[in-house]
């Protein structure tokens, strides 16, 4: 799924024809290769740029976009976002049949728009039209213009492909400039090499697409963002809200967010002596980084400031002590002014948390939206995550784990890739004893342990209220009438966390009763893995996080009943994972032993079948059943 400011580009979007509001819209004929898996088209996508000065900038655009069904709905709306560098200064729709015919106009004073924010302090404005569509396919054209101002660091992006399950007839950007103005560009997935248009004295450059095909929505495939077509541009020396930078490449981004920086790692006296008390008795420089990093926790917040600059320097670190509250940026460089203050040095770095890799030739300030604090200690390199310290010292949590990350240092930019845990470290145990009677009514004392990247899904475990809490481990048992009591739980937060969880399940119907035979599933706490539909595969196969899942299930055999049957289930080993099962008589008891292992990487669309038939015997596995059957009785 596209983030909301690829969404907002997106119906930028230019008319083809002349004369906006036609009673009739000729609308071309589709080839079929553009329908297939497609729920809706761009019919045209044109952004025109013309870039005035390092300040200002006129930016034209419009749409024609065909939804051909309910799924393509929500690619139908208009989404702008506007801030003191920008501003909406005109917008006009028309809405079309599947005949071409005008079903009505869209006014700019039909946008809704909306200033609230998660952020204490932003400057944006959000304009949006969603429209009712009673029938499809409908064709809606949009066409609106944004004027630039208070600076450049970049130009707007063109993203002529929006989502998955949209194909493209036409689209290009158009970029009008003077001459001694040198801008730099990257193309992802498209020809990066740009036209050079003359046109009645008119010049410019010129990116195009044509005719692309939609991208189905494949399970376990790349987010959209890394398959779609894409363009980023902006000037190589750039003026951003009265500082001037140059983006010639991340070492020279990196110096003016440095330059950002100055002085705003200054602290009261009253601070520094507060430190000095924190830190009195720590013998090591991790201790001073625990103890500081946990008086971070308890005395902020997190609010995002977007206000201006604020986008991009954070505000002083003696501010946010005296509110108690910052973003991202500014918490981070408040935790960077207090290891100044003990003699510890760090480095404020730039991550994305939605993509995993930055274009190493190509620098932008948009491929990243959040800021951590690196602590480079003799016995090992410390990741902190300011912006929620509930997180333990040390750990490196899955929005970054293995992301590429820009060091803003006095001498430059410097990527880096943060290191990431391998997959056989992301255990979850379950270990249960289960007592069920003559009647296949069971219960079940559970003890569950999750560690690292899985302890990251009962992170929020502790803050949910009881009946959260029940809500959350009940729909977790794969039986449709269990209930879950006693819950106690344990989180340990070291630099590999782990969370364990104590809770009792009663359930009518465990096992499934006929005649004489008792019906028991093996293991009722896990569900398996997916079951895909097996077909023809576009996409390399990705799995982002790999696991390992290790139960150890108990089975008390109710008096008077003896095995009849075990299944017989496969030992599986495969490149993408593996899965054994080990179920073992002793006396009046069974112990069942699952284990499953998926590992992280990206695997040939070739090898999709094996992939498929692989989860499903897992999910076949699971759902296995024990026959047990009760004794004859002698007389």
């Amino acid at each position: 799924m596209l983030n909301k400011r690829i969404k907002s580009l997106l119906f930028s979007l230019l008319i083809l024809s002349t004369g906006f509001a036609q009673d009739k819209l000729a609308l071309p004929e589709i080839p079929d290769s553009l329908k297939e898996n497609a729920n809706s088209i761009v019919v045209s996508y044109i952004r025109d740029i013309n870039y005035l000065s390092d300040v200002s900038a006129e930016e034209k655009n419009s749409s024609i976009i065909t939804i051909l069904n309910s799924k393509g709905e929500s690619e139908a709306g208009f989404g702008c976002s506007t801030d003191m560098f920008s501003e909406l200064k005109d917008f006009r729709g028309v809405i079309y049949d599947a005949t071409g015919k005008q079903i009505r106009k869209i006014k700019k004073s039909e946008l809704r728009f909306s200033e609230y924010t998660e952020s204490l302090a932003d400057d944006s404005r959000h304009y949006y039209f969603e429209p009712d569509i009673a029938n499809y396919p409908v064709t809606i054209k949009y066409e609106w213009e944004i004027k630039h101002k208070n600076g450049l660091i970049g130009l707007p992006p063109f993203f002529p492909q929006g989502s998955f399950n949209q194909s493209v007839i036409k689209a290009e950007y158009r970029l009008h400039a003077p001459d001694k103005v040198e801008f730099l560009f990257k193309a992802v997935n498209m020809n990066e090499k740009p036209e050079a248009v003359n046109e009645k004295g008119n010049s410019y450059q010129r990116w195009g697409v044509a005719n692309i095909k939609a991208i189905e929505n494949e399970p376990y495939t790349k987010p959209a963002t890394e398959l779609i077509p894409k363009l980023y541009l902006g000037p190589r020396n750039f003026t951003f809200d009265k500082t001037k930078g140059e983006m010639s490449n991340w070492k020279t981004y990196g110096m003016w967010l440095f330059g950002l920086l100055k002085d705003r790692d200054i602290l009261s006296d009253a601070n520094k002596k507060k430190i000095a008390e924190l830190t009195k008795d720590c013998k090591t420089d991790y201790d001073k980084v625990k103890i500081l990093y946990d008086y971070l926790a308890k005395t902020t917040r997190y609010v995002s400031i977007q206000l201006g600059i604020g986008g991009q320097q954070p505000m002083p670190a003696e501010e946010v002590a005296k509110t108690g509250f910052g973003d991202c940026k500014a918490l981070s460089n408040y935790m960077r002014a207090m290891l100044k203050e003990v003699g510890i040095p760090s480095t404020y770095t730039v991550i994305s948390t939605e993509n995993k890799r930055l274009l190493k030739d190509y620098a932008s300030a948009n491929q990243m939206n959040h800021v951590i604090l690196q602590v480079p200690l003799p016995e090992r390199t410390l990741w902190l995550e300011c912006t929620n310290p509930d997180y333990p010292l040390g750990y490196v949590h899955e929005d970054i784990a293995g992301h590429d990350a820009l060091l803003v240092k006095e001498t430059g930019g410097e990527i880096v890739t943060l290191p990431t845990y391998k997959d056989s470290l992301n255990t979850e145990n379950h270990n249960v004893l289960i007592t069920i009677t003559e009647q296949g009514n069971a219960t079940a004392k559970v003890t569950r342990v999750s560690k690292l990247l899985q302890y990251e899904n009962m992170f929020i475990f502790s803050k949910l209220s009881p009946t959260k809490q029940i809500d959350f481990l009940r729909e977790r048992v794969q039986l449709p009438q269990a209930r879950v009591n006693n819950i106690s739980f344990k989180e340990e937060k070291t630099a590999n966390p782990l969370f364990t969880v104590n809770y009792n399940v009663d359930c009518e119907k465990y096992g499934s009763k006929t005649g004489n035979r008792l019906f028991v599933p093996i293991n009722v706490f896990r569900g398996g893995l997916p079951r895909l539909t097996v077909k023809k595969r576009v996409s390399p196969i990705l799995v982002n996080s790999g696991f390992l899942d290790s139960d150890t299930i108990t089975l008390e055999i109710p008096k008077n009943y003896v095995i009849e049957s075990l299944p017989k289930l496969p030992v599986m080993e495969k490149k993408f994972g593996k899965f054994s099962s080990i179920i073992s008589p002793m006396g009046d008891k069974i112990v069942i032993i699952n284990q499953l292992s998926l590992l992280s990487g990206e695997y040939d669309a070739e090898q999709y079948p094996e992939f498929a038939a692989f989860c499903k015997e897992v999910s076949n596995a699971y759902a296995s059943k024990i026959i047990l059957k009760k004794k004859e009785q002698t007389l």
